[in-house]
């Protein structure tokens, strides 16, 4: 039986130390809140924090109510809640120039910067909306602001970063492509008259 025991508290142990050192309101299940009647059709998109997954995901806010476990960005909300917050989103934000870039785990696409700090510089990528690091900013100058001049040693080959997205150049091309048959059809049908 005291084998039994010592088990136990071996195996939950850790479980019950990781759960003790999580604020209570992060261990609050998500809660949309309710809308006002007046804007019964707006919200806002904020973040809770998932305690099984350690991670924070995306939500619609209704407006009022709802519960502390709810977050306007993903480094607040893991800083809050997370005891792995300073690997991800350290509170010297330039240790976080070393991080790899993190396209996250949503379905989204937000144009967004990481510091590559092999070749020195800031470069576009397209982020999912949830889940990252602290890699990752709005804008250029924002990177640079943080990151410029850190360097890490490394013979990784650069990554391309095209200037112009693939879909917009395809749009060009269908758009082309569908005005020169419309326009031989039109030529085509006064011909025939």
């Amino acid at each position: 039986m005291k084998q039994l025991v010592i088990f136990g508290a071996l195996v939950f142990a850790p479980f019950y130390m990781v759960h003790s050192e999580v604020p209570e309101h992060c261990l609050l299940p998500q809660d949309v809140g309710t809308a006002p009647a007046s804007t019964a059709e707006d919200f806002q998109i904020m973040l809770y924090y998932d305690a099984a997954k350690d991670l924070c995901y995306p939500f619609k806010y209704l407006g009022e109510g709802g519960n502390a476990n709810r977050f306007t960005l993903e480094r607040l909300c893991m800083r809050n809640c997370s005891a792995k917050a300073e690997e991800i989103y350290p509170v010297d934000e330039s240790k976080a120039c070393h991080f790899k870039k993190a396209l996250g785990e949503c379905f989204g696409t937000y144009l967004r910067y990481f510091y590559d700090p092999i070749h020195e510089k800031c470069k576009k990528f397209h982020w999912t909306g949830c889940v990252g690091n602290g890699n990752r900013f709005i804008d250029h100058q924002a990177c640079n602001a943080t990151c410029a001049g850190i360097h890490d040693e490394g013979s990784e080959d650069e990554e391309d970063e095209p200037d112009t997205p693939i879909a917009l150049i395809l749009g060009v091309v269908l758009g082309i492509t569908g005005g020169i048959i419309i326009g031989v059809v039109i030529f085509l049908v006064i011909q025939s008259k």
